[in-house]
């Protein structure tokens, strides 16, 4: 069943807790795109700010990206979006070419004006993410998100307990991505496909904090498209029993629901088109063990 998780995993291993060196996070990247696990890969997420050193880093690794299969950026831009906007043009100038391509910008917004100033400065040639806050109003803001042509992202976790939000937020936001019909990403806290309490770093005297799963985000979308409950979406959402979700080649049941394979590839497709990861292994091999 790949349909509902093809290329669903950017690849954030810059980004904490992985936090790899530039050179480490090309080789890996590299070695994904070769491995047979291709088909779960995503885009590679870097910081406009270190658009420069990639490009070194391609060049001192010896990595040749093919450019009749190129590497597809998500670009994470800082406040200042001119100057921004100029270093992602210079990439691409050396790059675009040579089998590395800009794809999507990625961008924090925090009302609705700014929704409307900033959809109109980044040019639409690019897949345009805009991040709303943990607490919303989500209403508003993914309705200007989605009049500007844009997409929604969403926080899902981080390196510290206040950064995961509550079921009933993630619940309500994707309840208005559903209603406008606006595709959004997730980030942070996603490794795991099935929600519960995992290590919120890789050291190893770690806390534990509850992750949401992945799938449970799959499901809940799925759910709320469907014309379903914003309480049984987050009830969803809130399922830590890896053994309520039944996998088959059908698609997945959560108690009496059904979802279908095409309902959840449907679901992907069209909102939940995927979500950045610090590790792509975790998820991966992970999703590979179910059922």
């Amino acid at each position: 069943m790949r349909a509902p998780f093809t290329e669903i995993v950017d690849y954030a291993g810059l980004f904490p807790p992985a936090a790899c060196s530039m050179a480490d996070a090309v080789r890996q990247y590299d070695v994904y795109r070769r491995s047979e696990d291709r088909w779960m890969l995503g885009r590679f997420v870097v910081a406009a700010m270190r658009l420069e050193e990639l490009g070194e880093a391609l060049a001192t690794g010896r990595i040749a990206p093919d450019p009749e299969d190129p590497w597809l950026l998500t670009v994470v831009m800082g406040a200042v979006i001119p100057v921004e906007l100029d270093r992602i043009a210079a990439f691409d100038a050396l790059w675009a070419a040579r089998g590395v391509v800009t794809e999507s910008i990625e961008y924090r917004v925090g009302s609705v004006g700014q929704v409307t100033v900033v959809g109109d400065q980044i040019p639409h040639r690019f897949r345009r993410y805009f991040e709303v806050p943990q607490a919303g109003p989500y209403d508003a803001l993914v309705a200007a998100i989605g009049a500007s042509g844009a997409m929604a992202k969403i926080r899902t976790g981080g390196m510290s307990p206040e950064l995961f939000p509550d079921a009933s937020e993630l619940a309500r936001f994707l309840a208005a991505v559903v209603k406008d019909g606006v595709p959004f990403k997730a980030t942070a806290g996603l490794h795991h496909p099935f929600r519960g309490s995992y290590p919120i770093s890789y050291a190893h005297d770690a806390p534990r904090q509850v992750m949401y799963g992945f799938v449970n985000l799959l499901v809940a979308t799925t759910e709320l498209r469907r014309g379903g409950k914003r309480t049984t979406a987050q009830a969803i959402l809130e399922e830590s029993r890896r053994e309520a979700f039944a996998w088959h080649a059908r698609g997945i049941d959560w108690g009496e629901e059904q979802y279908s394979e095409a309902e959840l590839a449907a679901a992907h497709r069209q909102l939940f088109v995927g979500f950045g990861s610090c590790s792509f292994r975790e998820p991966v091999d992970e999703l590979s063990l179910v059922g």
